[in-house]
């Protein structure tokens, strides 16, 4: 008993020693920044897409006790040019600051708006806490799955424009199933499957434009092949691969010209949470060849 009584003492002890200017509380971002806590600039990456990691924020500490700073799924960025997309958070963090400590963190998130622009590195952004309940539990499904992917991407167009749940697709098919699942039980929606290019991955296309990227890395990687418009919005998912083996790789994509008719593409090989190459590609001089082909033939 004399020595459990100490143990307890010794703890009670330690525990009273701790310096109330040592320890952090955490407070949400927007608190933080209105009580004038911390000073921050929020601004777009431009060597992400929309889907992965597509705001930066870097954060200044201006007092002297430490902060634990609290970005929860569903929170939003929202530009300051309405031209560019609002994105909602699928990545929860907490950020700890020591005393007039600085620091840069990428957050993950989901663009909400798809008829407009991507953002880039002069995008600014303020933050905004979640203010949609079906939105807020969607992101939160899209970050206990990790699926900071294009179908989860179409997941939140599809919420967010009260869209067919066939626009959820994937080359992951328990991906894509998953998040249909999800969605028609947060919306009440059903779906059946639509062969149907446009939404369904395995669909061939009918006028096939392609090409190759080449890639080395020295670990296993997820590899994408995503298709964006001019705008930099995603068009359609081209190649994904989950743990592509360490070496050389060449990868083979295409798409349907016939269905996707802009002038202008860019073809993304992302991995390791970013773009690693973007390729344009000018589709309607490729259009214009294959016409007199055609017509030669004839």
């Amino acid at each position: 008993m004399m020595i459990s009584k100490y143990l307890y003492a010794l703890a009670f002890l330690f525990f009273c020693s701790i310096p109330k200017e040592g320890r952090s509380s955490a407070i949400k971002l927007n608190e933080a920044i209105k009580n004038k806590k911390i000073s921050c600039y929020i601004h777009g990456n431009g060597a992400s897409t929309h889907y992965l990691e597509p705001v930066i924020a870097e954060f200044t500490n201006t007092g002297s006790d430490p902060l634990e700073l609290t970005v929860e799924d569903g929170d939003m960025f929202i530009p300051a040019d309405s031209t560019r997309q609002n994105i909602v958070v699928t990545g929860s963090a907490i950020i700890t600051l020591q005393p007039h400590q600085k620091k840069t963190v990428a957050f993950k998130g989901m663009c909400t708006e798809q008829q407009d622009r991507s953002g880039d590195d002069e995008t600014v952004y303020t933050f905004k806490p979640v203010n949609n309940e079906k939105l807020r539990k969607l992101a939160d499904f899209i970050s206990e799955k990790k699926y900071q992917t294009t179908a989860a991407q179409y997941a939140v167009w599809s919420l967010m424009n009260n869209d067919d749940l066939n626009s959820i697709y994937s080359a992951d098919t328990t991906e894509e199933n998953d998040l249909r699942k999800f969605m028609a039980a947060l919306t009440g929606k059903t779906f059946v499957l639509k062969k149907d290019y446009r939404y369904n991955y395995y669909e061939p296309p009918k006028e096939k434009v392609g090409g190759n990227f080449e890639y080395n890395f020295s670990k296993p990687q997820d590899v994408q092949i995503a298709m964006f418009d001019k705008n930099g919005i995603l068009v359609r998912e081209l190649f994904n691969r989950k743990k592509v083996p360490a070496g050389m790789h060449t990868t083979k994509f295409e798409f349907d010209s016939a269905v996707y008719t802009d002038d202008v593409y860019y073809f993304k090989l992302i991995a390791m949470n970013g773009v690693l190459v973007n390729q344009k590609v000018d589709v309607r001089s490729i259009r214009e060849e294959f016409r007199k082909k055609i017509e030669n033939r004839n």
